[in-house]
C-alpha cells in the first residue's frame, strides 16, 4: 500500500519557550501522534496531558512509545480524545470548518486551521514541504506495515482562527485598551467573548448572575465582565448587543501560555461522551486526580466539593467533563483551573416542551435527589481522607448560599431567579437536612 501522509509539528509552550515534543500525523483513517526521542526521555517533561502519565516512570514511556495504545493512535479518522477535545463543537466547529474549507467531520484540517490559537500551551503547524517525513512519523507509521513515501500538502493554520471548546457561540479575542478585538493578525486571543442566542437572549445574564453566585462563596472563578456590542470589534452580522468577556485563565501577561486540560482529556472521554458514565463514578475519579496528583490536593479537594454544591444548588446541570479543568503552572503538576460555564440551565426548562434539554431534566433529576449520605459515599469511593470534614464544608457551603444568595438573584433574569430560589428553598434534598 503507497498514499500521502499529511503531518503537523506538535508544540508545547513552557516558561522557557515554545518546545517541539513530537508530531502528528494523518494516514488514510489512521491518526497518531509520534512524540519525539528526547521528550520521552526527559524525566521532567512538561505534562500533555495525565492521560499520558503512567504510575511510574517505565509505564509513562511505555504509553508515550506505544504502537497501538488508543491514546496514541485511531484508526477510524478520530485524533486521539486529548486531541479531540481542543476542537469546538456546534456552531463554533462550522465556523471554523467554514474559515478553512474542510468538513466538519476533517479532524485533522480542523486542528491544522486552528493551531496557532488552542487551549492550553499547544501549538501545532505544518512542516516545511522541503524537510520531507520526518523520520519519527515514518518510523511509526512503516511499524504498522505501512509504506509511507510521499508527504501530503497541509495548508498554514488560519489568521485568527481559533479552536474554542463548547457549543454556544464564541470568538477568541484581544483587548485591545477598552476594545475587544477578534481580527488579532495571528496573536493568539486572551479573551474569550460569549454570544446570548434567539433561543435563550437572556444567556449572558444568566451566566454572570452565576460567576457572582459562585463569587459570594469564595469560590476561585475565571474573570468575566458583560460588555456592550459597541466594546466589541465582531463581524457586523452579530445582532446581540450584551456579551460576555472571559479572560482567559490559559494565558498570562506577555501573550505566555499556560498549559490545561479539561477532564474529558485526563479520564478519556471523547467530546460526544462529556457527560460521562455516571455522576458518582466520574466525579469520584475527578476528586482521586486531584487528591493524588495535584500539586495543592487539599485546598482543591475542598475547593472541588464546594463547586459541586454551588452547581446543584444554581441548577447547573450542564458541568459535565469539558467544564472541569486543570492547569498547570509550573508545566508539570496540576492544580485545579478557575471555574467556568456556571450557567442555571434549569431557567431553560420553562416554556419549552419536556422532550428538550433530555440529558439536562435526567441529570437535574439525579441531582435533585442528591443527599449528603451520596456525597459521602462519593468522597468515600474516591480514598479521601477526612471525609466528616469535606462534608462541614459542603453543609456550609448550602447554608452560605442560602443567607447570600436571595440579594445577589434580586437582580438576576426572572428564569434564574425562580430556579434558584427555588432550590433553596427546598427544592433539592441538601436543602432539606
Amino acid at each position: 500500500m503507497t498514499t500521502s501522509i499529511r503531518y503537523l509539528r506538535l508544540f508545547l509552550h513552557t516558561a522557557t519557550g515554545r518546545r517541539g515534543i513530537g508530531y502528528l500525523s494523518q494516514y488514510g483513517d489512521i491518526l497518531r501522534i509520534s512524540f519525539d526521542r528526547d521528550y520521552i526521555e526527559d524525566e521532567n517533561r512538561p505534562t500533555l496531558s495525565l492521560g499520558y502519565v503512567g504510575e511510574t516512570e517505565a509505564a509513562t514511556r511505555a504509553i508515550l512509545t506505544a504502537l497501538r495504545d488508543v491514546r496514541v493512535v485511531r484508526t477510524d479518522g478520530h485524533w486521539p480524545v486529548f486531541f479531540q477535545n481542543l476542537l469546538p463543537e456546534g456552531h463554533n466547529r462550522e465556523r471554523l470548518a467554514s474559515e478553512r474549507g474542510c468538513s466538519t467531520e476533517d479532524e485533522f484540517e480542523l486542528l491544522a486551521a486552528a493551531g496557532h490559537d488552542l487551549p492550553g500551551a499547544v501549538e501545532v503547524e505544518p512542516v516545511p514541504p522541503a524537510e520531507g517525513v520526518p523520520q519519527i512519523v515514518r518510523n511509526w507509521h512503516t511499524a504498522l506495515g505501512l509504506d509511507v513515501l510521499e508527504p501530503g500538502f497541509v495548508e498554514d493554520p488560519v489568521e485568527d482562527a481559533a479552536a474554542i471548546p463548547g457549543v454556544v457561540t464564541k470568538f477568541s479575542a484581544i483587548q485591545q485598551g477598552r476594545r475587544y478585538v477578534v481580527k488579532r493578525h495571528g496573536e493568539a486571543g486572551d479573551f474569550i467573548l460569549k454570544l446570548p442566542s434567539t433561543r435563550h437572549p437572556d444567556l449572558v445574564e444568566n451566566e454572570f448572575t452565576g460567576y457572582q453566585l459562585c463569587r459570594a462563596l469564595g469560590l476561585d472563578c475565571a474573570e468575566a465582565t458583560v460588555i456592550s456590542r459597541e466594546e466589541a470589534e465582531l463581524p457586523e452580522q452579530v445582532p446581540f448587543q450584551r456579551i460576555l468577556a472571559v479572560k482567559r485563565f490559559d494565558r498570562a501577561p506577555g501573550g505566555h501560555r499556560v498549559h490545561m486540560e479539561e477532564f474529558a482529556q485526563i479520564l478519556g472521554y471523547a467530546p460526544r461522551n462529556k457527560y460521562g458514565r455516571a455522576l458518582a463514578l466520574d466525579y469520584g475519579n475527578m476528586l482521586r486526580v486531584l487528591d493524588r496528583l495535584s500539586a495543592r490536593p487539599a485546598p482543591d479537594v475542598q475547593e472541588f466539593i464546594k463547586r459541586f454544591v454551588a452547581f446543584l444548588l444554581m441548577g447547573n446541570t450542564d458541568a459535565h467533563l469539558k467544564n472541569w479543568a486543570v492547569r498547570y503552572p509550573d508545566g508539570r503538576a496540576p492544580v485545579l483551573s478557575p471555574l467556568y460555564d456556571p450557567v442555571c440551565v434549569t431557567a431553560f426548562f420553562d416554556d419549552v416542551p419536556v422532550t428538550d434539554y433530555g440529558i439536562n431534566r435526567a441529570i437535574d433529576k439525579t441531582l435533585r435527589a442528591y443527599t449528603f449520605d451520596d456525597l459521602d459515599a462519593m468522597v468515600r469511593s474516591a480514598g479521601l481522607l477526612r471525609r466528616s470534614r469535606l462534608l462541614s464544608i459542603a453543609r456550609e457551603t448550602v447554608r452560605q448560599a442560602q443567607a447570600d444568595w436571595p440579594r445577589i438573584l434580586e437582580d438576576a433574569p426572572e428564569g434564574v431567579r425562580r430556579a434558584v430560589s427555588e432550590r433553596l428553598a427546598g427544592g433539592v434534598a441538601l436543602t432539606r437536612t
